[in-house]
């Protein structure tokens, strides 16, 4: 082995572990799409998510309250970022269940403008969902790494965040015409909402009407789960080192295709 191909072997043998370590050890969060398992008293079933980027995703995203907007009933514009580290979830399916009946759950709510609470300043993805005459939030963004705060310090402060969802969730359609609403409300200590602390998921499920509306039809604030299930170890490594064999055999022919 001469000098040059026994340099190439090692970068390429390099750049194969590296190759199989992306493998085995990638987070899955970060693949496409990403399954959601979610369980509540309102229901359970698990949802594929088709991710996409969010180019509005930015630092420059900060929630902010002013006091004296909320004093005169005054909306901020949304920002013109979305919370840092979002991507847009743009298609969904899976499998709902009420517990007396399974449906397929066939895609999101697409989002659109939202009027925001007065005085607060909120991510540009914030949407509405009005339901028996009430709004219900939701921007479907998804976060790898954990959603980060987007809620601003009002009176009184929502202080929690957390989960591959952040407060706002998102929305997705059912064939039977039913929409579920799915959110983080964040980590939070023992006792909050009822619960024993720690990440805590919300769920809602929404039925239409005959006027095209929505009535609420069980809701569940916290105390629900929302779990993105790891990948099969195994199955990643075996992929890995069937790629880095792959590799040595197509140098081991390239070099003998040169020596003949």
């Amino acid at each position: 082995m001469n000098a040059i191909t026994g340099i190439s072997m090692k970068a390429g043998l390099l750049t194969g572990g590296a190759m199989l370590a992306m493998f085995a050890f990638g987070p899955y969060a970060h693949a496409n799409p990403v399954r959601i398992n979610f369980s509540g008293s309102a229901g359970s079933g698990y949802v594929d998510l088709t991710l996409a980027t969010d180019p509005d995703a930015s630092a420059n995203y900060q929630p902010a309250f002013d006091q004296n907007d909320a004093d005169n009933n005054i909306s901020p514009p949304l920002s013109i970022y979305d919370p840092a580290g979002a991507q847009y979830i743009v298609g969904a399916s899976g499998m709902f269940s009420d517990g007396a009946s399974n449906v397929s759950i066939t895609g999101v709510i697409a989002t659109s403008p939202g009027v925001a609470p007065p005085g607060e300043t909120l991510p540009k993805s914030f949407s509405w969902l009005t339901a028996d005459g009430n709004p219900y939030s939701f921007d479907n963004l998804f976060y790898a790494s954990g959603s980060p705060l987007v809620c601003p310090p009002g009176s009184p402060p929502y202080t929690f965040y957390g989960g591959v969802l952040d407060i706002f969730g998102a929305m997705f359609t059912l064939d039977n015409g039913d929409v579920v609403g799915l959110w983080s409300d964040g980590v939070v200590p023992p006792d909050v909402f009822g619960t024993p602390g720690g990440l805590t998921y919300g769920l809602s499920v929404f039925t239409p009407t005959t006027d095209g509306g929505y009535t609420l039809s069980s809701t569940q604030f916290a105390g629900a789960t929302a779990t993105v299930p790891e990948p099969n170890f195994l199955w990643l490594f075996g992929a890995g080192v069937l790629g880095l064999f792959a590799w040595r055999r197509s140098a081991e022919l390239r070099k003998a295709s040169r020596a003949a």
